[in-house]
């Protein structure tokens, strides 16, 4: 029978799901709404300090985190991912379950295999080396192989006991009774010197998601208190019917800031105004008048375990407003003057045009914090979508960023992911530099208040002039009316990033490694850093990454087969049977068995020297090089899509388009 340890480092099947926009069960939810009509600005102090006495209870070690598709982990290879600032090693085994097969009756057991996850911190106890350039076994106790540091040898468990240190089994070969053969599971449950750390990790909705704070075998005993909810879900991923195509990519830009893009309506009318979808931006802005974006949160008191840590508070905030044309129809009805500018693209495509009578959908926009985002039009706020993008946003560090998206439709075909993906990463390019002033100037303004915080309390004085709850209020200026749900996303930050787990160390680090009084001396990085497609994304996408050696062969394919057919050409030029003429060159043959060898060889050069000679003809001959060449052209172009593409020259370029969707005076 097999040990209860052996299910704790994956808690995929036992952890109660809970869905994005659906309320936690009741006996642990409190909710609040908020609902106004118009944006309004108010002084009173009182009103301000209750918004953020609101965000207290957050604790971010409260929450899981997701890390890495379960698709992008290899099976049995150690892999790195980072979640705030702090390294894990993630793999990936196949653990044989027992299912009923319906075939031989409801009795009869057939064994199936499903994947476990395994997660510990990404240093070896002995020498601190990474776990995550070892090796997974191939032997180990049932089916969790363990992971095997290459340094030294020193090899762990999914619950991070130590269960060889070669160096030691011939002068102490009793330690083996320590370790249990028959279920793999380790006997003993007190951490020891010489074991590793594990954390809590499990699978939802192909996601991998580790608890930072928790270990397996007290995420393990909260579930089984029923204290220990699962990751957000999105409903639609679960509905029949709904295909999905992830993507992922890495970002030197600070969580923070990629999220409060994202939730960001009124840039991607501009940034992205090349793109095919940049007209859509406008149907989830304001106007300020007849469209006004209505904001509703829900404050949810998560559980507490039996353990001393407190559940803390989730929050969920949605912003609606009616899917309609706002700037697009301005644009178009008073700027244009109904004419059309030279080399603009309609926009009648992607005006929002609903049908007679019936009422405009809304565009909605839901945070989970601190990691989900989705985006979508629904008929009302509680139904589905028939399309939305979901965003699994990874807090990797302070100045550093995972984002993963998908694309869920409701649709009877699927677009290859690296087709996705292309689009995906011009998209991306166009406003991702951008993110960096922004960056800088929200970093150092929040160190720069964590300094001022620091210096006050050795002083025993009162800082007035910057407080954590004014970063981003006293760095942006706010006038737009669709930025009311930015506004609030801004103080849930400024509210609670003082407690995210490293940021404050990390922080300071940076500002003290690259300042100098009140100037920040960091060199402005450049596009070919930021904007690095293979580093951020070919190379931890293993699907990109096959197209990228697909392509990268069939260039040098094509060039092989190439240069063998010109050399064919110049050498068969003067005689183009020259193998059938050596043929006939052989002596007379003294047996049956010697006649028939040369008739055969005969034959064959006589049909080797007809293919070549039908490959070498005019028309055919260059027909193939013509082939040859538009694949390798073709290889060529697919394969540039995976490295650094988007230069100034590009940008210059794309940023014209602008003038296509905001007409100049």
């Amino acid at each position: 029978m097999k040990s209860p340890l052996a299910l704790v480092p994956c808690m995929r099947l036992a952890l109660q799901p809970r869905p994005l926009l659906g309320p936690l069960p009741t006996r642990f939810s409190t909710s609040r709404h908020f609902s106004t009509a118009r944006a309004q600005t108010t002084s009173n102090n009182s009103a301000r300090s209750e918004d953020f006495k609101s965000f207290d209870s957050f604790d971010y070690n409260s929450h899981w985190y997701p890390v890495i598709w379960a698709r992008d982990v290899p099976l049995n290879e150690p892999i790195r991912v980072t979640l705030f600032d702090v390294h894990y090693v993630i793999w990936k085994t196949l653990q044989p379950v027992k299912t009923t097969d319906a075939q031989n009756g409801p009795h009869k057991k057939s064994l199936a295999e499903e994947e476990v996850f395994y997660a510990l911190h990404d240093s070896c106890p002995h020498k601190k080396a990474a776990l995550s350039e070892g090796r997974i076994t191939s032997g180990g106790c049932g089916p969790n192989k363990f992971i095997q540091c290459s340094y030294h040898g020193w090899a762990f468990d999914g619950n991070g006991k130590c269960v060889e240190i070669p160096q030691t089994v011939i002068a102490k070969r009793e330690n083996a009774k320590e370790y249990s053969r028959e279920d793999g599971s380790s006997i003993s449950h007190k951490q020891q010197r010489q074991d590793a750390t594990a954390v809590a990790i499990t699978q939802a909705q192909g996601m991998v998601w580790i608890h930072p704070a928790l270990t397996p075998l007290e995420a393990l005993s909260r579930e089984q208190e029923g204290t220990l909810l699962g990751p957000q879900r999105i409903p639609e991923i679960d509905m029949e019917g709904y295909r999905t195509t992830v993507a992922v990519r890495d970002f030197p830009i600070d969580w923070t800031v990629l999220m409060e893009n994202i939730m960001d309506p009124d840039h991607g009318y501009f940034a992205h105004s090349s793109s095919g979808t940049a007209l859509a931006f406008d149907w989830y802005s304001s106007d300020g008048t007849e469209n006004m974006i209505d904001i509703q949160e829900e404050f949810t008191e998560l559980p507490s375990g039996s353990s001393r840590r407190k559940g803390g508070v989730g929050w969920k905030i949605t912003s609606s407003v009616n899917a309609v044309d706002k700037l697009v129809k301005y644009n178009r009805e008073v700027r244009m003057k109904n004419n059309t500018t030279k080399n603009s693209r309609s926009s009648a495509l992607l005006v929002n045009k609903p049908k007679k009578n019936d009422p405009p959908k809304l565009a909605t926009t839901t945070f989970i914090a601190p990691s989900i985002i989705t985006l979508g039009r629904r008929t009302n706020s509680t139904s589905s979508s028939q399309f939305l993008t979901g965003f699994w946003i990874c807090p990797v560090g302070t100045g550093k960023s995972r984002f993963m998206s998908a694309a869920i439709s409701k649709s009877p075909i699927s677009i290859p992911r690296w087709l996705v993906h292309i689009n995906l990463n011009n998209f991306l390019d166009q406003d991702t530099y951008l993110l960096v002033g922004q960056n800088r100037a929200v970093l150092k303004k929040e160190a720069e208040c964590y300094i001022a915080q620091s210096s006050s309390m050795e002083n025993n004085t009162t800082v007035t002039s910057i407080s954590s709850d004014s970063v981003r209020k006293s760095t942006y200026v706010y006038k737009s009316p669709s930025e009311r749900m930015g506004v609030r996303i801004g103080q849930f930050f400024d509210a609670t990033l003082s407690r995210v787990p490293n940021r404050k160390e990390a922080l300071l680090s940076w500002y003290n490694k690259n300042s100098n009084g009140n100037l920040l001396f960091e060199e402005w990085p450049s596009r070919e850093v930021v904007l690095d497609r293979f580093r951020q994304h070919t190379s931890v996408c293993p699907d990109s990454l096959d197209v990228v050696r697909n392509c990268d062969s069939v260039m040098k394919t094509s060039k092989v087969i190439g240069a063998a057919l010109i050399f064919l050409k110049i050498m068969f030029r003067s005689s183009p049977f020259p193998w059938l003429q050596e043929s006939f060159s052989y002596a007379f043959p003294t047996s049956v068995h010697a006649a028939r060898q040369i008739l055969i060889q005969v034959i064959a050069k006589i049909m080797m020297n007809r293919v070549v000679q039908s490959l070498l003809s005019g028309k055919t001959f260059y027909s193939i090089l013509s082939l040859l060449a538009l694949s390798h052209w073709i290889a060529f172009r697919v394969e540039r899509e995976f490295f650094f593409k988007f230069d100034d020259a590009l940008h210059r370029k794309d940023v014209k388009y602008i003038a296509n969707n905001w007409v100049d005076l």
